[in-house]
């Protein structure tokens, strides 16, 4: 099933964000942070050190960016996010394949995930896909929170990126979003992004991304 909304346009882009509370500005300075800091990365790291980098660095710049703007810390299930309890929303940064922010196709999580993000999926589904029957839902995993992901690709020469709520899960792979907000596409024109030097390896996943309903 495609997924049900891509946001691409500036305006757009700009509209949605501001109804939750960001702007493309501090998400993409999450990237370009997260990006410098695996650029020191080498061969001689262990491996699943880039995309642990990646990940934590990313959750890092968006607490020093948010976090006075009415947003919290959040760790719960051991994730390095970020929330916001007026509106309800959680953000949680994820290392995405090589289709992050690419409008015409449909990326995922780069390593498999766990049974908090099935739970959550499933959850979310009931939201944007009327007519489904509900899951069933552990009540532990529901704290009122709709949970979106800061999904990025940075390797060698590009970097891609978005926001997005999946809705579609599979058991280790995210399989459909209800929406997808493009942030970097990976094209040389994007603001800000450019080439760099580092290495990249396809290792370990390093988190579980939980994902709630509004």
């Amino acid at each position: 099933m495609a997924d049900q909304s891509v946001v691409w346009q500036p305006i757009d882009i700009q509209n949605l964000l501001e109804e939750m509370g960001l702007d493309r500005e501090g998400l993409t300075h999450a990237v370009r942070f997260a990006e410098h800091e695996r650029s020191f990365v080498t061969a001689n790291d262990p491996i699943g050190f880039g995309p642990f980098i990646v990940y934590g660095k990313a959750g890092r710049a968006l607490r020093e960016w948010y976090l006075s703007k009415g947003w919290v810390k959040d760790d719960s299930n051991n994730q390095c996010a970020i929330k916001n309890p007026k509106t309800k929303m959680r953000v949680v940064p994820c290392n995405f394949d090589e289709f992050a922010g690419n409008r015409f196709a449909r990326p995922t999580n780069k390593s498999p995930k766990g049974a908090v993000s099935r739970s959550k999926s499933a959850c979310n589904r009931t939201v944007w896909l009327p007519g489904l029957e509900p899951p069933i839902i552990d009540p532990k995993l529901n704290d009122g929170y709709q949970t979106w992901v800061l999904g990025m690709h940075i390797d060698d020469t590009s970097s891609g990126a978005e926001l997005s709520w999946p809705v579609g899960f599979d058991g280790s792979f995210f399989t459909q979003f209800a929406t997808r907000i493009i942030l970097l596409s990976g094209n040389d024109d994007d603001a800000g992004i450019g080439k760099r030097k580092g290495s990249d390896d396809d290792a370990i996943g390093v988190v579980d991304i939980e994902i709630k309903r509004k």
